[in-house]
């Protein structure tokens, strides 16, 4: 049902449709307006006697204007004096906006610093501990020993928790492999 309805409403009309009004004539078109002339346009200069009224009518109104003395209402001189307040507040704002910009402006190159200066501390610090970290490795590779690799591996100075296995005995052991390097060699063999 919803399809119908959806094709009735898309369908083309089968009436003509309906237009208001009479149909239109060309003339009835272009009745707001004459055509162009093909005539060429003259102007010509003013009479000299209009010039003079005019003249005369402008400087009536110069004299009738300073004539009258402008007295200012009691809305228009608060107005004016408020404007003039308003302008100095703004005036004392954008100043101390300026001073805050500038203030921040120093500080964020501060910060900016410090953060420059920090970071390159780390990475100095970082490549050094990497410079000893890559050493003890070489020297770990060198080394014949095996037991001083695996004593680095495991942790030898923690203490015994309650109800843990003991590895002291163990741990013995391994400390004493690592530094006697004789013995450490006849178990290897």
């Amino acid at each position: 049902m919803g399809d119908e309805q959806t094709a009735d409403f898309f369908s083309p009309p089968e009436d003509a449709p309906i237009m208001l009004g009479g149909p239109e004539e060309e003339d009835d078109v272009l009745d707001f307006a004459a055509p162009p002339s093909d005539e060429p346009i003259v102007l010509m200069a003013p009479d000299e006697h209009v010039e003079e009224e005019l003249g005369a009518m402008m400087v009536e109104d110069v004299e009738e204007e300073e004539e009258e003395p402008v007295e200012s209402s009691p809305m228009a001189k608060w107005n004016e004096e408020w404007t003039v307040t308003l302008l100095g507040r703004k005036d004392d704002e954008n100043a101390v906006k300026a001073e805050h910009v500038e203030a921040a402006r120093a500080e964020m190159e501060k910060i900016e610093a410090q953060r420059d200066i920090k970071r390159e501390s780390k990475m100095a610090r970082n490549r050094s501990e990497e410079q000893e970290k890559l050493e003890a490795i070489e020297a770990d590779l060198e080394n014949d020993n095996s037991w001083q690799r695996a004593c680095k591996l495991v942790e030898l100075t923690a203490d015994a928790e309650e109800g843990a296995v003991d590895v002291s005995r163990m741990k013995d052991v391994m400390i004493l492999l690592k530094n006697d390097t004789t013995r450490a060699a006849t178990l290897a063999a």
